[in-house]
C-alpha cells in the first residue's frame, strides 16, 4: 500500500500537484526507512501546502539518510533548506547551526549548486546586519558564478537577482533594477524551477512596493498570482503573493476585495510566521481605513505577537484615537531602531503626519528632509510626492498658507495620476484647509466636497467623521484668537534616560507632568497637548504665562534642593494670534512660540518681544537679542525673564 502511495505521490510531485503529492507521501514520516529522494519530494510538497512542521520533519529525515550514506553534498543541501525553514520560524540560532553543518560538509567538496545555495543564504543573513549590504552583493556575485560554472540555472539567476535587490537596498537603483529585470526574463520564459520562480516574483513585488513604485508592483503582482494559480492548491507562495495583492487592492480603493485577499493570505500562511504577520498588518491597515478600530487593533497586535512590527499602522491608529503623543513615541522608537532605507521610506510619511499632529516641528522637518533624500536616492516619483506632502503640511503648520496651497495642489495632481483614491482624498483635505487659510474658502469647499464623495464611496468612516467635525469652510473660516503660548521641554532627556534608567525616568516624568499641570491650573493655563518631554499650553495674558513659568522654575529648584535632583526645563513664551481650525491651534505664531522654547537654555525662561512688552512692571526682563528660528524668515527678538 505504501509503495502504491509513493508511486502516486511522486507522479503528482513531478507534475507539481502539490496537494496530492503531500497527501500520498505523508505516510513516509511514519515509515521506518524511506528513500531520501522521496522525503525531499514530501518536504517540497508540504512546503507548498503551507505545512512547515512536516517540511522540516521530512528534510531532517532526508538529511540523516544522506549523512549515513556519506552523501555529503546532498546532506549539505538538506541542511541549507533546513536553515531557511528555521529562519522563517524566526529561529536564527538554529538556522546558523544548520548553515555551519552545511559548510563543514562542503569544505572538501568541489563547487556544486549546494555551495551556491549556501553562499546565497549567507548573503541574506549579511544583508540584515549593519553595513552588510556590500558583503551581500559580493556573496551574490559568487552565487551567480557558481551557478554558471556548475550549469545550474536556478542558482545562477538567483545570484543575479539578489545582486539587484541588494544593490537597490544600498541605494544603487539603476544597476539594481536592471539586474532584477534581467532575472525576470528567466521567470517569464519558464527557465527556472518553481521555488526560485516564486522567490524572484515575490522579491520583485516587494522591492517595487517598498520603493512606492506601485504600478510596477501591481504589474508583477498580477503576474505572480497567475503563476501561483497554475501551481494548483498550494498555500506557500500564493499566500505570500496575496499579501502584496491585497496591498495593491487597498491602494486602488477595492477595500472589500483587499480584506478578503488578506484574510485568505493569513489562513494560508499558518506555519509561516513572518509572512502571516505581514498579512495581519495589511488587514489592520484596511480595517483602520474602514474605521473599524477594534478590528484594526486586534490585527496589529496579532502581527506584533508573530514577531513583526505593527508600524506605522498601530501609530496611525493611536493618532486617529486622538493620542498624538503616544503615536509619536511609538513611531519614533521604531525609526530609531531601523537602518534599512526602504523600511524607513515606508515609515517616514506617517512619522511626518504624526509629528505635526503632536506639534513637534523639529522631527517633522527632519523626517521630511530624509524622505526627500530617499526619494532621490531611489528615484521614486511617489516618494517624491509624499515628501512634497510632508513639506506642504509643515508649511501649513508654520502659517505659510500660500506655499502650502502650491505644494498640496501638486500632491493632489500626482496622486490622481497614480490612481490612489484614498490618498488623493486625504490630500484634498490638506489642500482644502490651506486654501481656506489663504483666503479662498469657496475653493476649499470644492476640495472638501470631492474628498467627502470619495470617502463615502470607499467607506472610510473615520475620515468622514473627521470631515463632519470640521467647520463649514465657506461660512466659518479659520479664525485667529489672540493668546499667550508657552512651550516647555526637559533638556537633554535622552541622555538623562540613559543615566537613570527607564523605571526611574517613568517615575520622574510622571512627577514632572503632575507638577506642571497643577501649576498651569493655578494660572488659568489651558494644556493644548504634550510635545515630546514637555507641554504646549496657552494663557489669557503674558502676565499669567510669565507667573506660571516662574513658579515652574522655582518649584523645580526647590525640588532639586529637597531631593538632590530635578530635571532642567527650558520655557519659551510668545503672544500672538493663533489660528483655530478643526479644533486645532495652528499657524505661524504657534510655530514661532515652539522655536522660542527651543532657543531657551536649561532653567531659562525666554520671552518673545511681543510677550515682553506686554508684561507688568513687576516682572524683570533682561536685554533683548535676536535669534534665528528655522522656518522663520526674519530673526526673532527675544529676552530672558528673571525668575531667581
Amino acid at each position: 500500500m505504501l509503495e502504491t502511495n509513493i508511486a502516486s505521490g511522486m507522479r503528482a510531485w513531478e507534475r507539481h500537484d502539490w496537494a496530492t503529492a503531500y497527501e500520498e507521501l505523508l505516510p513516509l514520516l511514519d515509515a521506518e526507512e524511506s528513500e531520501p529522494g522521496h522525503l525531499e519530494a514530501l518536504a517540497e510538497s508540504a512546503w507548498w501546502c503551507g505545512s512547515l512542521d512536516d517540511t522540516i520533519a521530512a528534510r531532517e529525515r532526508a538529511f540523516k539518510t544522506y549523512s549515513a550514506a556519506g552523501r555529503n553534498v546532498d546532506a549539505a543541501q538538506s541542511a541549507i533548506d533546513l536553515a531557511e525553514h528555521h529562519a522563517l520560524r524566526l529561529q536564527p540560532s538554529a538556522a546558523r547551526g544548520w548553515m555551519a553543518r552545511a559548510s563543514r560538509l562542503l569544505q572538501d567538496e568541489p563547487a556544486t549548486p549546494a555551495l551556491g545555495n549556501l553562499r546565497r543564504l549567507e548573503a541574506v543573513f549579511a544583508a540584515g546586519t549593519e553595513n552588510g549590504l556590500q558583503e551581500a552583493i559580493e556573496l551574490s556575485s559568487q552565487v551567480e558564478e557558481i551557478g554558471r560554472d556548475t550549469g545550474d540555472r536556478d542558482v545562477e539567476v538567483l545570484g543575479l537577482h539578489d545582486q539587484g535587490r541588494f544593490s537597490i537596498a544600498a541605494g544603487d537603483v539603476g544597476r539594481g533594477m536592471a539586474l532584477m529585470e534581467e532575472s525576470m526574463v528567466s521567470v517569464l520564459t519558464g527557465e527556472l524551477g518553481p521555488r526560485v520562480t516564486g522567490r524572484i516574483l515575490c522579491n520583485m513585488i516587494d522591492v517595487s512596493a517598498s520603493m512606492a513604485d506601485y504600478r510596477r508592483a501591481a504589474e508583477w503582482s498580477d503576474q505572480a498570482m497567475r503563476w501561483c494559480e497554475e501551481q494548483g492548491n498550494a498555500s506557500g507562495f500564493p499566500g505570500i503573493c496575496r499579501i502584496r495583492r491585497s496591498e495593491m487592492m487597498r491602494l486602488r480603493g477595492a477595500w472589500s476585495d483587499a480584506e478578503a485577499e488578506a484574510t485568505r493570505a493569513a489562513d494560508e500562511l499558518g506555519d509561516f510566521g513572518p509572512y502571516m504577520a505581514a498579512a495581519f498588518n495589511e488587514l489592520g491597515m484596511i480595517r483602520l481605513n474602514l474605521g473599524d478600530r477594534d478590528a484594526a487593533d486586534e490585527a496589529f497586535r496579532r502581527a506584533h505577537a508573530l514577531g513583526s512590527s505593527p508600524m506605522p499602522g498601530m501609530a496611525l491608529l493611536k493618532l486617529s484615537d486622538g493620542h498624538a503623543e503616544a503615536a509619536s513615541s511609538m513611531i519614533e522608537s521604531r525609526l530609531d531602531g531601523i537602518e534599512d532605507l526602504l523600511t524607513r521610506a515606508k515609515l517616514l510619511p506617517s512619522a511626518i503626519e504624526i509629528a505635526l499632529a503632536a506639534h513637534m516641528a523639529d522631527p517633522a522637518e527632519r523626517h521630511a528632509a530624509e524622505l526627500a533624500e530617499l526619494a532621490e536616492r531611489f528615484d521614486s516619483d511617489l516618494l517624491r510626492t509624499f515628501a512634497t506632502q510632508g513639506s506642504g503640511r509643515i508649511a501649513g503648520a508654520e502659517g505659510r498658507h500660500v506655499d502650502a496651497v502650491a505644494l498640496h495642489q501638486k500632491v493632489v495632481d500626482d496622486l490622481v495620476a497614480e490612481g490612489l483614491p484614498y490618498e488623493t482624498a486625504r490630500a484634498r483635505c490638506d489642500l482644502a484647509m490651506a486654501l481656506t487659510a489663504s483666503g479662498s474658502p469657496e475653493m476649499g469647499n470644492l476640495e472638501l466636497d470631492a474628498a467627502k464623495d470619495e470617502f463615502e464611496r470607499l467607506g472610510a468612516r473615520t475620515d468622514l467623521a473627521r470631515i463632519a467635525d470640521m467647520s463649514p469652510l465657506g461660512t466659518v473660516p479659520v479664525t485667529p484668537t489672540v493668546r499667550t503660548m508657552m512651550f516647555t521641554d526637559i533638556v537633554a532627556s535622552t541622555s538623562l534616560i540613559g543615566a537613570i534608567g527607564d523605571d526611574a525616568w517613568a517615575d520622574l516624568i510622571a512627577w514632572h507632568d503632575r507638577t506642571l499641570r497643577d501649576i498651569f491650573v493655578n494660572y488659568g493655563g489651558d494644556e493644548v497637548n504634550r510635545t515630546g518631554d514637555g507641554f504646549f499650553a496657552t494663557f489669557e495674558s503674558p502676565d499669567d504665562a510669565a507667573g506660571c513659568a516662574i513658579e515652574i522654575q522655582r518649584t523645580l529648584r526647590q525640588h532639586r534642593k529637597d531631593t538632590g535632583f530635578a530635571p532642567k526645563v527650558r520655557i519659551g513664551i510668545h503672544a500672538g494670534p493663533i489660528l483655530e481650525a478643526d479644533g486645532e491651534l495652528v499657524g505661524q505664531q504657534v510655530h514661532l512660540a515652539a522655536r522660542i522654547g527651543s532657543a531657551a537654555a536649561g532653567d531659562e525662561i525666554l520671552l518673545s518681544h511681543e510677550a515682553a512688552v506686554e508684561l507688568d512692571d513687576t516682572f524683570r526682563v533682561g536685554d533683548q537679542y535676536d535669534v534665528d528660528a528655522k522656518g522663520i524668515t526674519e530673526p526673532v527678538t527675544v529676552a530672558p525673564l528673571d525668575w531667581m
